[in-house]
Protein backbone atom coordinates (compact mmCIF):
# COMPACT_ATOMS: atom_id res chain seq x y z
CA UNK A 1 0.00 0.00 0.00
CA UNK A 2 1.71 3.03 -1.29
CA UNK A 3 2.62 5.96 1.59
CA UNK A 4 -1.14 7.31 3.37
CA UNK A 5 -1.16 11.24 2.39
CA UNK A 6 -1.22 14.13 4.75
CA UNK A 7 -4.81 14.37 6.44
CA UNK A 8 -7.82 14.85 4.65
CA UNK A 9 -10.45 17.23 6.09
CA UNK A 10 -13.66 15.54 5.78
CA UNK A 11 -16.26 17.75 4.94
CA UNK A 12 -18.89 18.76 7.74
CA UNK A 13 -22.72 18.87 7.79
CA UNK A 14 -24.58 20.76 5.30
CA UNK A 15 -25.15 24.53 6.27
CA UNK A 16 -28.73 25.42 6.68
CA UNK A 17 -30.74 26.63 3.61
CA UNK A 18 -31.49 30.67 3.95
CA UNK A 19 -33.52 33.06 1.98
CA UNK A 20 -32.93 33.53 -1.69
CA UNK A 21 -33.88 34.59 -4.44
CA UNK A 22 -37.42 32.39 -5.94
CA UNK A 23 -37.45 32.49 -9.44
CA UNK A 24 -40.89 33.98 -10.82
CA UNK A 25 -43.12 31.29 -12.80
CA UNK A 26 -40.13 29.30 -14.32
CA UNK A 27 -41.69 26.22 -15.64
CA UNK A 28 -45.62 27.53 -15.43
CA UNK A 29 -47.81 26.24 -18.12
CA UNK A 30 -50.02 29.43 -20.26
CA UNK A 31 -52.66 28.32 -17.40
CA UNK A 32 -51.09 30.51 -15.26
CA UNK A 33 -50.89 33.74 -17.62
CA UNK A 34 -53.63 35.38 -15.81
CA UNK A 35 -51.74 35.39 -12.33
CA UNK A 36 -48.80 36.34 -14.29
CA UNK A 37 -50.69 39.40 -15.53
CA UNK A 38 -51.63 40.33 -12.33
CA UNK A 39 -47.92 40.37 -10.83
CA UNK A 40 -47.07 42.44 -13.40
CA UNK A 41 -49.83 45.14 -12.64
CA UNK A 42 -49.10 45.33 -9.08
CA UNK A 43 -45.26 45.68 -9.32
CA UNK A 44 -46.29 48.76 -11.69
CA UNK A 45 -48.34 49.75 -9.41
CA UNK A 46 -45.80 49.90 -6.40
CA UNK A 47 -43.32 51.43 -8.69
CA UNK A 48 -45.54 53.93 -8.93
CA UNK A 49 -47.12 54.38 -5.56
CA UNK A 50 -44.59 51.97 -3.21
CA UNK A 51 -47.27 52.50 -0.02
CA UNK A 52 -49.94 51.24 -2.25
CA UNK A 53 -51.20 48.65 0.66
CA UNK A 54 -53.89 46.68 -1.91
CA UNK A 55 -51.80 46.59 -4.54
CA UNK A 56 -49.01 44.75 -2.13
CA UNK A 57 -51.27 42.65 -0.63
CA UNK A 58 -53.28 41.14 -4.27
CA UNK A 59 -49.50 40.73 -5.92
CA UNK A 60 -48.94 38.86 -2.15
CA UNK A 61 -51.98 36.84 -3.26
CA UNK A 62 -51.13 35.95 -6.88
CA UNK A 63 -47.57 35.46 -6.04
CA UNK A 64 -49.06 32.57 -3.56
CA UNK A 65 -51.72 31.38 -5.80
CA UNK A 66 -48.61 31.14 -8.21
CA UNK A 67 -46.62 28.76 -6.15
CA UNK A 68 -44.28 31.74 -4.86
CA UNK A 69 -45.34 32.21 -1.49
CA UNK A 70 -41.88 32.41 0.07
CA UNK A 71 -41.67 35.58 -1.75
CA UNK A 72 -44.96 36.90 -1.52
CA UNK A 73 -43.78 36.76 2.18
CA UNK A 74 -40.75 38.31 1.34
CA UNK A 75 -42.51 41.10 -0.84
CA UNK A 76 -45.12 41.71 2.56
CA UNK A 77 -41.97 42.07 5.02
CA UNK A 78 -40.20 44.70 3.26
CA UNK A 79 -43.41 47.07 2.81
CA UNK A 80 -44.89 46.08 6.13
CA UNK A 81 -42.36 48.62 7.94
CA UNK A 82 -42.70 51.10 5.13
CA UNK A 83 -46.24 51.67 6.02
CA UNK A 84 -45.93 51.74 9.48
CA UNK A 85 -43.21 54.59 9.45
CA UNK A 86 -45.20 56.25 7.56
CA UNK A 87 -48.24 56.21 9.71
CA UNK A 88 -50.19 54.13 8.04
CA UNK A 89 -51.41 51.33 10.83
CA UNK A 90 -54.38 49.76 9.60
CA UNK A 91 -52.58 49.19 6.28
CA UNK A 92 -49.46 48.03 8.19
CA UNK A 93 -52.12 45.59 10.56
CA UNK A 94 -53.43 44.35 7.01
CA UNK A 95 -49.92 43.27 5.51
CA UNK A 96 -48.34 41.86 8.85
CA UNK A 97 -51.34 39.97 9.15
CA UNK A 98 -50.73 38.18 5.52
CA UNK A 99 -47.16 37.89 6.66
CA UNK A 100 -48.85 35.49 9.77
CA UNK A 101 -51.60 33.77 7.34
CA UNK A 102 -48.59 33.02 4.17
CA UNK A 103 -46.06 32.46 6.51
CA UNK A 104 -47.32 30.97 10.41
CA UNK A 105 -44.18 29.49 11.48
CA UNK A 106 -42.10 32.36 10.55
CA UNK A 107 -40.07 30.22 7.75
CA UNK A 108 -38.76 33.12 6.08
CA UNK A 109 -36.31 35.08 8.23
CA UNK A 110 -37.82 38.29 8.09
CA UNK A 111 -41.12 37.59 9.40
CA UNK A 112 -40.11 37.30 12.72
CA UNK A 113 -39.57 41.06 12.59
CA UNK A 114 -43.27 41.24 11.05
CA UNK A 115 -44.81 39.57 14.39
CA UNK A 116 -42.92 41.92 16.62
CA UNK A 117 -44.25 44.76 14.88
CA UNK A 118 -47.78 43.41 14.72
CA UNK A 119 -47.85 42.99 18.24
CA UNK A 120 -46.29 46.15 19.12
CA UNK A 121 -48.65 47.76 17.06
CA UNK A 122 -51.97 45.96 18.50
CA UNK A 123 -50.81 46.14 22.22
CA UNK A 124 -50.58 50.10 21.44
CA UNK A 125 -54.17 50.33 19.60
CA UNK A 126 -55.05 47.83 22.82
CA UNK A 127 -54.04 50.78 25.24
CA UNK A 128 -55.32 53.85 23.52
CA UNK A 129 -58.80 51.97 23.08
CA UNK A 130 -58.66 50.80 26.40
CA UNK A 131 -61.23 52.65 29.02
CA UNK A 132 -60.40 54.98 32.17
CA UNK A 133 -61.02 52.87 35.27
CA UNK A 134 -58.42 51.25 37.63
CA UNK A 135 -55.13 49.73 35.93
CA UNK A 136 -55.19 46.77 34.54
CA UNK A 137 -54.22 43.63 36.31
CA UNK A 138 -50.46 43.30 35.53
CA UNK A 139 -47.58 40.55 36.18
CA UNK A 140 -46.27 40.12 40.11
CA UNK A 141 -43.85 43.05 41.08
CA UNK A 142 -41.20 40.37 42.08
CA UNK A 143 -41.92 38.96 37.99
CA UNK A 144 -41.42 42.46 36.86
CA UNK A 145 -37.78 43.18 38.68
CA UNK A 146 -37.01 39.52 37.80
CA UNK A 147 -37.17 40.47 33.93
CA UNK A 148 -35.99 43.43 34.26
CA UNK A 149 -32.74 41.96 36.06
CA UNK A 150 -32.69 39.62 33.84
CA UNK A 151 -32.75 41.96 30.53
CA UNK A 152 -30.40 43.92 32.05
CA UNK A 153 -27.46 41.09 32.69
CA UNK A 154 -28.11 39.56 29.24
CA UNK A 155 -27.31 43.15 27.61
CA UNK A 156 -24.41 43.64 29.87
CA UNK A 157 -22.75 40.22 28.31
CA UNK A 158 -24.55 40.32 25.22
CA UNK A 159 -21.66 41.74 23.01
CA UNK A 160 -18.98 39.29 25.12
CA UNK A 161 -20.29 36.40 24.14
CA UNK A 162 -20.23 35.49 20.66
CA UNK A 163 -23.47 33.60 20.34
CA UNK A 164 -25.48 36.10 21.74
CA UNK A 165 -23.78 38.68 20.04
CA UNK A 166 -24.50 36.85 16.73
CA UNK A 167 -28.34 36.65 17.53
CA UNK A 168 -29.98 39.32 15.51
CA UNK A 169 -31.50 42.44 16.93
CA UNK A 170 -34.93 41.90 15.87
CA UNK A 171 -34.99 38.44 17.52
CA UNK A 172 -32.64 38.89 20.77
CA UNK A 173 -35.77 39.80 22.27
CA UNK A 174 -37.61 36.57 21.62
CA UNK A 175 -34.19 34.79 22.91
CA UNK A 176 -34.26 36.79 26.24
CA UNK A 177 -37.87 35.50 26.69
CA UNK A 178 -36.10 31.92 26.92
CA UNK A 179 -33.52 32.96 29.39
CA UNK A 180 -33.93 31.66 32.65
CA UNK A 181 -31.56 33.31 35.46
CA UNK A 182 -29.50 30.71 38.05
CA UNK A 183 -27.56 31.53 41.09
CA UNK A 184 -24.91 28.72 43.04
CA UNK A 185 -22.96 29.50 45.82
CA UNK A 186 -19.81 28.32 46.46
CA UNK A 187 -19.16 24.46 46.02
CA UNK A 188 -21.95 23.86 44.39
CA UNK A 189 -22.43 21.54 41.67
CA UNK A 190 -24.21 22.94 38.40
CA UNK A 191 -23.68 19.27 36.49
CA UNK A 192 -21.09 16.07 36.70
CA UNK A 193 -19.91 13.95 34.23
CA UNK A 194 -22.11 11.76 32.70
CA UNK A 195 -25.50 13.78 33.48
CA UNK A 196 -27.93 14.45 30.81
CA UNK A 197 -28.35 17.65 30.01
CA UNK A 198 -29.55 20.10 27.30
CA UNK A 199 -29.39 23.58 28.61
CA UNK A 200 -26.45 26.09 27.73
CA UNK A 201 -25.47 28.34 30.68
CA UNK A 202 -23.65 31.67 30.38
CA UNK A 203 -21.10 32.98 33.49
CA UNK A 204 -22.80 36.78 34.49
CA UNK A 205 -20.55 37.08 37.44
CA UNK A 206 -18.41 34.69 39.40
CA UNK A 207 -15.75 32.01 38.56
CA UNK A 208 -16.86 28.22 38.11
CA UNK A 209 -14.36 25.41 37.63
CA UNK A 210 -14.99 22.86 35.31
CA UNK A 211 -13.23 19.32 35.18
CA UNK A 212 -13.44 15.92 33.86
CA UNK A 213 -11.73 12.32 34.26
CA UNK A 214 -8.66 12.03 32.64
CA UNK A 215 -6.86 8.76 31.07
CA UNK A 216 -5.62 7.97 34.67
CA UNK A 217 -9.08 8.02 36.18
CA UNK A 218 -8.51 11.29 38.14
CA UNK A 219 -10.25 14.69 37.12
CA UNK A 220 -8.33 16.64 34.75
CA UNK A 221 -9.09 20.35 35.74
CA UNK A 222 -10.45 21.70 31.84
CA UNK A 223 -10.46 25.14 32.87
CA UNK A 224 -11.64 28.20 35.05
CA UNK A 225 -14.58 30.05 33.32
CA UNK A 226 -15.44 33.77 34.16
CA UNK A 227 -17.94 35.89 33.50
CA UNK A 228 -18.83 36.31 29.42
CA UNK A 229 -18.03 32.05 29.11
CA UNK A 230 -20.05 29.35 28.18
CA UNK A 231 -20.35 26.24 29.57
CA UNK A 232 -22.33 23.15 28.79
CA UNK A 233 -22.55 23.31 25.10
CA UNK A 234 -21.33 19.94 24.16
CA UNK A 235 -24.56 18.32 25.66
CA UNK A 236 -26.43 21.40 24.18
CA UNK A 237 -25.64 20.90 20.97
CA UNK A 238 -25.28 17.38 20.52
CA UNK A 239 -27.04 15.44 22.52
CA UNK A 240 -24.79 13.64 24.38
CA UNK A 241 -24.56 13.24 28.42
CA UNK A 242 -22.25 16.13 29.95
CA UNK A 243 -18.79 15.31 29.16
CA UNK A 244 -17.37 17.74 32.55
CA UNK A 245 -17.79 18.38 35.57
CA UNK A 246 -19.00 22.21 36.30
CA UNK A 247 -18.39 23.53 39.97
CA UNK A 248 -18.98 26.95 41.25
CA UNK A 249 -15.63 28.03 42.75
CA UNK A 250 -17.42 31.17 44.19
CA UNK A 251 -20.81 32.59 44.33
CA UNK A 252 -22.33 32.12 40.30
CA UNK A 253 -25.08 33.54 38.39
CA UNK A 254 -25.42 32.15 35.87
CA UNK A 255 -28.27 32.61 32.21
CA UNK A 256 -29.82 29.39 31.06
CA UNK A 257 -30.67 28.88 28.06
CA UNK A 258 -32.49 25.45 26.64
CA UNK A 259 -31.97 23.94 23.30
CA UNK A 260 -35.35 24.29 22.07
CA UNK A 261 -35.07 27.90 22.24
CA UNK A 262 -32.23 28.56 19.99
CA UNK A 263 -33.01 25.61 17.28
CA UNK A 264 -35.04 27.49 15.19
CA UNK A 265 -32.61 30.37 15.08
CA UNK A 266 -29.82 28.20 14.26
CA UNK A 267 -31.81 26.50 11.37
CA UNK A 268 -32.49 30.39 9.90
CA UNK A 269 -29.64 32.41 10.93
CA UNK A 270 -26.03 31.62 9.31
CA UNK A 271 -24.27 33.72 11.71
CA UNK A 272 -25.69 31.69 15.01
CA UNK A 273 -25.18 28.79 13.13
CA UNK A 274 -21.30 29.92 12.77
CA UNK A 275 -20.67 30.58 16.07
CA UNK A 276 -21.65 27.67 17.88
CA UNK A 277 -20.25 25.31 15.05
CA UNK A 278 -16.96 27.00 15.81
CA UNK A 279 -17.48 26.95 20.11
CA UNK A 280 -18.23 23.34 19.67
CA UNK A 281 -15.11 22.28 17.88
CA UNK A 282 -12.70 24.15 19.96
CA UNK A 283 -14.30 23.06 22.94
CA UNK A 284 -14.48 19.56 22.03
CA UNK A 285 -11.03 20.01 20.86
CA UNK A 286 -9.33 21.36 24.08
CA UNK A 287 -11.35 18.51 25.88
CA UNK A 288 -9.53 15.99 23.97
CA UNK A 289 -6.02 17.98 24.29
CA UNK A 290 -6.58 18.38 28.40
CA UNK A 291 -7.47 14.88 28.78
CA UNK A 292 -4.23 13.97 27.34
CA UNK A 293 -1.55 12.56 29.13
CA UNK A 294 0.89 14.18 26.97
CA UNK A 295 -0.46 17.36 25.80
CA UNK A 296 -2.67 18.08 28.43
CA UNK A 297 0.38 19.07 30.84
CA UNK A 298 0.48 22.76 28.44
CA UNK A 299 -1.54 25.56 29.97
CA UNK A 300 -4.48 26.54 27.89
CA UNK A 301 -3.32 29.26 25.93
CA UNK A 302 -0.35 26.87 24.34
CA UNK A 303 -3.22 24.47 24.34
CA UNK A 304 -5.23 26.81 22.14
CA UNK A 305 -2.06 27.30 19.95
CA UNK A 306 -1.26 23.90 19.81
CA UNK A 307 -4.71 23.33 18.29
CA UNK A 308 -4.62 25.72 15.32
CA UNK A 309 -1.45 23.32 14.53
CA UNK A 310 -3.69 20.04 14.40
CA UNK A 311 -5.52 18.28 11.34
CA UNK A 312 -8.25 16.38 11.11
CA UNK A 313 -8.46 13.16 9.95
CA UNK A 314 -11.52 10.89 9.43
CA UNK A 315 -11.01 7.15 9.24
CA UNK A 316 -13.84 4.83 8.23
CA UNK A 317 -13.65 0.95 9.96
CA UNK A 318 -11.14 -0.94 9.06
CA UNK A 319 -9.02 1.19 7.05
CA UNK A 320 -5.30 1.60 7.64
CA UNK A 321 -3.87 4.80 9.25
CA UNK A 322 -0.37 3.46 9.37
CA UNK A 323 1.88 0.55 8.01
CA UNK A 324 4.98 -0.40 9.65
CA UNK A 325 7.95 0.31 7.67
CA UNK A 326 6.57 3.33 6.20
CA UNK A 327 8.69 6.11 6.49
CA UNK A 328 6.31 8.81 6.60
CA UNK A 329 6.35 10.91 10.40
CA UNK A 330 3.87 12.94 12.39
CA UNK A 331 1.37 12.12 15.79
CA UNK A 332 -2.12 11.30 16.01
CA UNK A 333 -4.14 11.91 18.55
CA UNK A 334 -7.59 10.00 19.05
CA UNK A 335 -10.62 12.42 18.83
CA UNK A 336 -13.77 9.57 18.24
CA UNK A 337 -13.57 6.15 17.74
CA UNK A 338 -10.63 3.37 18.20
CA UNK A 339 -7.54 2.18 16.69
CA UNK A 340 -5.81 -1.23 17.20
CA UNK A 341 -2.26 -1.16 17.09
CA UNK A 342 -0.08 -4.25 15.53
CA UNK A 343 3.09 -5.45 14.41
CA UNK A 344 3.51 -8.38 12.02
CA UNK A 345 5.14 -11.73 13.78
CA UNK A 346 5.86 -14.32 11.03
CA UNK A 347 2.89 -14.89 9.02
CA UNK A 348 0.23 -13.58 11.67
CA UNK A 349 -0.36 -9.95 12.81
CA UNK A 350 0.12 -9.56 17.25
CA UNK A 351 -1.84 -7.17 18.79
CA UNK A 352 -0.48 -4.65 20.97
CA UNK A 353 -2.78 -2.25 21.98
CA UNK A 354 -6.20 -0.61 21.56
CA UNK A 355 -6.29 3.14 21.64
CA UNK A 356 -9.33 5.39 22.50
CA UNK A 357 -9.89 8.66 23.20
CA UNK A 358 -7.35 11.31 24.36
CA UNK A 359 -4.54 8.54 23.12
CA UNK A 360 -1.62 8.95 20.45
CA UNK A 361 0.15 7.48 18.19
CA UNK A 362 2.99 7.50 15.81
CA UNK A 363 5.35 9.77 18.37
CA UNK A 364 8.30 7.27 18.45
CA UNK A 365 8.76 6.94 14.53
CA UNK A 366 8.36 10.75 14.49
CA UNK A 367 10.68 11.98 17.15
CA UNK A 368 13.90 9.30 16.42
CA UNK A 369 13.18 9.60 12.41
CA UNK A 370 12.98 6.04 12.26
CA UNK A 371 10.63 3.81 9.91
CA UNK A 372 7.14 2.97 11.81
CA UNK A 373 7.51 0.25 13.73
CA UNK A 374 3.74 -1.46 13.91
CA UNK A 375 0.77 -0.82 11.58
CA UNK A 376 -2.64 1.34 13.12
CA UNK A 377 -6.09 0.39 11.96
CA UNK A 378 -9.17 2.10 12.47
CA UNK A 379 -11.67 -0.23 14.60
CA UNK A 380 -14.67 1.65 14.15
CA UNK A 381 -15.61 5.26 12.48
CA UNK A 382 -13.38 7.64 13.96
CA UNK A 383 -11.53 10.98 14.01
CA UNK A 384 -8.06 11.84 14.77
CA UNK A 385 -6.01 15.03 14.93
CA UNK A 386 -2.87 14.89 13.17
CA UNK A 387 0.39 16.65 13.87
CA UNK A 388 3.02 17.40 12.05
CA UNK A 389 6.85 15.82 12.87
CA UNK A 390 8.27 18.96 12.42
CA UNK A 391 5.61 20.57 14.63
CA UNK A 392 5.83 17.80 16.74
CA UNK A 393 9.40 18.47 17.21
CA UNK A 394 9.45 22.23 17.71
CA UNK A 395 6.60 21.68 20.49
CA UNK A 396 9.16 19.61 22.44
CA UNK A 397 11.88 21.47 22.30
CA UNK A 398 9.92 24.62 23.55
CA UNK A 399 8.58 22.12 26.18
CA UNK A 400 11.38 19.92 27.49
CA UNK A 401 8.95 18.83 30.67
CA UNK A 402 7.40 17.41 27.31
CA UNK A 403 9.98 15.41 26.22
CA UNK A 404 10.42 13.71 29.76
CA UNK A 405 6.86 12.89 29.86
CA UNK A 406 6.73 11.12 26.42
CA UNK A 407 10.30 9.16 27.23
CA UNK A 408 8.22 7.68 30.19
CA UNK A 409 5.30 7.14 27.95
CA UNK A 410 7.49 5.48 25.43
CA UNK A 411 9.10 3.17 28.13
CA UNK A 412 6.15 2.20 29.73
CA UNK A 413 4.87 1.06 26.13
CA UNK A 414 8.11 -0.64 25.39
CA UNK A 415 7.53 -3.27 28.20
CA UNK A 416 4.24 -3.57 27.71
CA UNK A 417 4.75 -4.80 23.90
CA UNK A 418 7.53 -6.79 24.89
CA UNK A 419 5.56 -8.72 27.48
CA UNK A 420 2.75 -8.96 24.94
CA UNK A 421 5.07 -10.56 22.31
CA UNK A 422 6.81 -12.89 25.16
CA UNK A 423 3.40 -14.68 25.33
CA UNK A 424 2.83 -15.01 21.76
CA UNK A 425 6.94 -16.31 21.07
Amino acid sequence: MQQRPGPRRRPGPPLPTYDYAVPLFEGRTSGDARLKEVVEECRRRLREEPGDAAAVLRLADALAAGGHPREAVQVLNRTGPRLQKAGKLVEAIAVYKKVQELDPKAEVTSSFLSQIELKKILEATARVAAPAGPPAEGPPPAEVAERRQKSERVHALRQRIPLLKDVPPFLFELVLEKICLRTLGPGETLFREGDAGSTLFFVAAGELLVSAKGDTGEPVLLGLLGPGEVVGEISFLSGVPRTATAMARTRVDLLELDRHALSPLVKKHRHVADALSRLFSERVLDGVLARSRLFGRLPRPDRDALARRLKPLGAKAGEALIREGAADAGVYLVKRGAVRITVRRGAKDVALALLTPHDFFGDLATVRSRPRTASVTAVTESELLWLSGPDLLALLAQRPELAVILEEIQLERFARNAERLGKEG
